[in-house]
């Protein structure tokens, strides 16, 4: 595989088997001195990465000059609590750890306040070197409201049910279920422009409550699992599970990895 020689990080993931489903306990990661020049290294690797979902961590230039190696380690500890205490706190992605690959970088971005609107303004390094990834999470100490766009997302090292969240919309490419200024297109399932389409579709019979409401920009939006708390309608510091609409789209995406069914 044309990444592991390269990479010389350490990391130390504990796996305990538990009723057939996998589930992290912790990791730890730390890096040793790399043996050629490089700005991306595997921090937890299962898959060659055209066979699993890549997550790649890019740190804020607040985290200082990585050369040092108190700073990289700082930002190294975030990556750990964002992978243990976020992604592995959702039953669904922990339960499907083997189809997940976690990377980061070195080279530094910058996460400032919108200039207009609500999402924050991002300068993003080369990201070249990671062209396979689904998807960039760019941590960033300062507060402030986080967003996604596309597979570039950005999130504070301390919000573990925001990094899941603005994951999935690069990841699975779910929308916000939430009112009103989020994000939002047609995703049956999940998510339609039209009542009628959300009542009348048999995919969602199982579960349909459909409820529609008015987003900011003005469109109407009609959610098939209007009574169901979900990652992508609730806020907060809890890391919700999915909703039964979204997991018809995780379990799409994570089956066309060709690493046999996943786990619901």
């Amino acid at each position: 595989m044309f990444h592991s020689e390269k990479r010389k990080v350490v990391s130390q993931c504990f796996t305990v088997l538990l009723l057939l489903l996998f589930s992290v306990a912790g990791c730890e990661i730390n890096i040793q001195p790399p043996e050629e020049e490089g700005t991306l290294f595997a921090a937890i690797q299962w898959q060659d990465p055209d066979q699993a979902l890549d997550v790649v961590f890019v740190p804020d230039d607040d985290y200082g000059d990585l050369s040092v190696e108190a700073n990289l380690q700082v930002f190294l500890d975030d990556v750990s609590n964002m992978i243990d205490e976020g992604f592995w706190q959702n039953n669904a992605l922990a339960s499907n750890l083997g189809m997940f690959n976690f990377w980061f970088f070195t080279e530094t971005g910058d996460v400032q306040p919108p200039a207009a609107g609500i999402c924050p303004v991002v300068t993003w390094p080369n990201l070249t070197e990671a062209a396979f990834a689904e998807v960039f999470v760019l941590l960033h100490p300062n507060t402030l409201r986080d967003c996604a766009s596309g597979i570039y997302v950005t999130s504070e090292p301390f919000s573990y049910s925001t990094v899941v969240h603005e994951s999935s919309h690069g990841a699975f490419v779910l929308p916000d279920e939430y009112c009103c200024d989020g994000g939002y297109w047609v995703a049956p399932p999940v998510l339609y422009a039209e009542i009628e389409d959300c009542e009348g579709d048999p995919e969602n019979e199982d579960w349909r409550d459909c409820q529609c409401f008015t987003a900011d920009s003005g469109e109407d939006w009609c959610r098939s699992e209007d009574d169901i708390d979900d990652i992508m309608s609730v806020g907060g510091n809890t890391v919700w599970e999915y909703g039964p609409a979204d997991w018809v789209i995780v379990g799409d995406v994570l089956s066309g990895l060709g690493l046999g069914a996943p786990n619901d």
